[in-house]
């Protein structure tokens, strides 16, 4: 789950309200972009690794202090230190771009699907904005095989994508490798750590974008409720 490390993105956040996830029904076996709430509908969920706005300010979702620190070690700046080596969770060393620049960072996905009878799916992770969704080439990360295998079940079942990733500012190669999960009633699909054999490449900062999206089998109704869709830093 979500944690100090985690800095952008959205967490048990199902509803109905801006930049909450939706149910999501998906009647098509074309493959759909997962969702997030707007203030006029919806659009395709993102979360992008941090960089420094355009005043020069970095921007983050945690607090400029380590919360895993003594509150016995606190120096008189006020300062807390519970880090090795004096570390701090500060958002300039944690959220500026050259804190991502060769250093890896996660991308996870999970949630929930009610799958229609006869129904499969497959979940999928990409580099790249909206536009990317259903290529190929843009793919980092998946489900594994379609799910579940006998195509019968309705029980819900709970999937998860985490990707591990490095990418560095010289060469502009996005790399690294997953594992995924996705279970319904007694059985689970677990795919181990897959390392992505094509890298992305030319990538510039400001295209450390993600978003995923769902391949179904047929066009039988079936909803998807994300839980989580954060970027973390290892």
């Amino acid at each position: 789950m979500s944690n100090v490390n985690t800095v952008l993105g959205g967490y048990a956040g199902s509803g109905t309200l801006r930049n909450q996830f939706p149910t999501q029904t998906v009647a098509s076996a074309t493959e759909a972009a997962l969702v997030v709430n707007t203030d006029t509908g919806t659009a395709t969920a993102l979360v992008t690794v941090p960089s420094v706005l355009a005043a020069g300010t970095a921007y983050g979702s945690a607090a400029p202090f380590d919360v895993n620190a003594n509150a016995a070690s606190l120096r008189r700046s006020g300062r807390e230190y519970g880090l090795p080596s004096g570390e701090t969770n500060d958002q300039f060393s944690q959220y500026a771009p050259i804190s991502w620049d060769g250093r890896p960072f996660k991308i996870r996905l999970s949630g929930v699907a009610s799958l229609g009878a006869t129904q499969t799916a497959i979940f999928y992770l990409y580099n790249g904005a909206a536009t990317v969704v259903g290529t190929s080439g843009n793919r980092v990360a998946l489900t594994g095989a379609a799910y579940p295998s006998g195509g019968t079940s309705t029980t819900p079942s709970n999937f998860m994508i985490e990707f591990t990733g490095v990418w560095d500012a010289t060469s502009a190669i996005l790399s690294g490798w997953y594992t995924a999960n996705i279970a319904n009633g007694t059985t689970s699909q677990f795919t181990t750590t897959t390392v992505i054999t094509t890298v992305q490449a030319s990538v510039a900062a400001a295209g450390l974008t993600f978003c995923a999206g769902v391949k179904l089998a047929n066009t039988t109704s079936s909803t998807i409720n994300v839980r989580e869709f954060v970027v973390e830093r290892v």
